[in-house]
C-alpha cells in the first residue's frame, strides 16, 4: 500500500509504475484503490496490506488522513516503510511516534537516484514481506551484506528514529528479544524446570527474569548475552556436539567463539544474530514446526520473520 499526501502524487505515482513492472502486487488510491466511500475504502487497503510504505513529508504529517491510515496500519500490525522526501526535517510529533525504529529509505536525492532508491525500497519490501509475495518467490537469497557506500550512508546520516547500534547496548540494562514471527507476546527465555534450567524457549511473553537479557559487548563487535536471572556466569550458547552444532544452551560463561554474537541490524527495528563461531551463514532461529513453534535453533541463514528479532529495553 502507498500512502502519501497529495502533493506528491506525482512522485509516487512514479513509484507505483516501477513497482508494478516488477509485479509487486499494490495499493493506490487513483490506481483503482479508490471504491465506494472514502474511509472504507483506506480501511480495505490497509486490511489487505502486508506493507504500507509512507512518503513522509511535513504536509503528510498535518494531514488528518494520512494520521488515520498510518495508525490503523500500525494497529493492524501491518509492516511499515517509512520513505524521507524533504531534507533537513525531521517527523514529530504522532508521526515520530509511529516510526519509531523503523529503518527508512531516502528518497531526498529522487531526482537524480530514482533507479537506486527503487531498487533499495524493492528490496527493502522483499526483506521484509517477500515471503508474503508471490512475486518473489523464484529469487535468489537477498545478500544480508551492504555495500560501503550504503553503509557510509547510514553512518553519516543523522535522523530521529535510528535504528539501535553497537554504542547503544547499555551493559547495565536489560533487553526483551522478540521476533517479527510471533511479534511480542512470545520472548526469548529459559526454561526453569528445576533440573539443569539452560533450555532455551520462545515462551509467553512475561515478568520474568529469564526474559530479561543484558548485552554486554566483548572484542571486533560481538556480544555476550545474559539474563537477569542466572547473572554473568551463564551465557548464551551453542552447543558443540559435532553433529548438528545448532542447539541453543544457557552455558557457563567462558572465552567460547559460540558466546561471541554477532547482532546486525536489518531494517524496520529488527536484527540477525549470528556467532563468531559459525559466522553469516547461520542465525539464530525458531523451528517452525506448525507445534509449539517455540524451538530455538541455530539455522541457515534465510530471509524469513523468525531469524528477525526485535530487541527492547526493559
Amino acid at each position: 500500500m502507498l500512502s502519501y499526501q497529495w502533493d506528491n502524487q506525482k512522485i509516487v505515482t512514479e513509484v507505483y509504475r516501477r513497482l508494478s513492472e516488477k509485479k509487486i502486487p499494490l495499493w493506490m488510491d487513483i490506481q483503482g484503490g479508490m471504491k465506494g466511500h472514502l474511509s472504507e475504502s483506506m480501511a480495505a487497503g490497509v486490511e489487505n496490506a502486508v506493507a504500507i510504505c509512507c512518503f513522509l513529508t511535513p504536509k503528510y504529517q498535518d494531514s488528518v488522513a494520512c494520521k488515520d491510515e498510518l495508525t490503523y496500519a500500525k494497529e493492524q500490525g501491518v509492516c511499515i516503510i517509512p520513505i524521507r522526501l524533504i531534507a533537513n526535517w525531521k517527523p514529530t510529533g504522532w508521526l515520530g511516534f509511529t516510526i519509531t525504529g523503523h529503518k527508512w529509505i531516502d528518497f531526498r536525492d529522487i531526482d537524480t537516484n530514482m533507479d537506486l532508491r527503487i531498487q533499495q525500497l524493492i528490496n527493502e519490501i522483499r526483506m521484509l514481506v517477500g515471503n508474503k509475495l508471490d512475486c518473489f518467490k523464484d529469487m535468489e537469497p537477498l545478500d544480508f551484506v551492504h555495500d560501503e557506500d550504503e553503509k557510509e550512508e547510514e553512518h553519516n546520516e543523522e535522523h530521529s528514529f535510528t535504528i539501535i547500534d553497537k554504542q547503544d547496548f547499555d551493559p547495565t540494562s536489560y533487553y526483551r528479544l522478540t521476533t517479527q514471527w510471533q511479534g511480542n507476546n512470545k520472548s526469548l527465555d529459559v526454561v526453569n524446570d528445576g533440573k539443569n534450567n539452560n533450555q532455551l524457549i520462545l515462551a509467553t511473553t512475561g515478568n520474568y527474569s529469564g526474559q530479561y537479557w543484558k548485552i554486554t559487548p566483548t572484542d571486533n563487535g560481538f556480544y555476550r548475552l545474559t539474563t537477569q536471572w542466572q547473572g554473568d556466569k551463564k551465557s548464551l550458547d551453542v552447543v558443540n556436539d559435532g553433529k548438528n552444532n545448532n542447539r541453543l544452551i544457557l552455558a557457563k560463561t567462558g572465552n567460547y567463539s559460540g558466546q561471541s554474537w554477532r547482532i546486525t541490524a536489518t531494517g524496520n527495528g529488527f536484527y540477525r544474530l549470528t556467532t563468531q563461531w559459525q559466522g553469516d551463514d547461520k542465525s539464530l532461529s525458531i523451528v517452525k514446526d506448525g507445534k509449539n513453534n517455540n524451538q530455538l535453533i541455530l539455522a541457515k541463514t534465510s530471509d524469513c520473520q523468525e531469524q528477525y528479532w526485535k530487541i527492547t529495553k526493559v
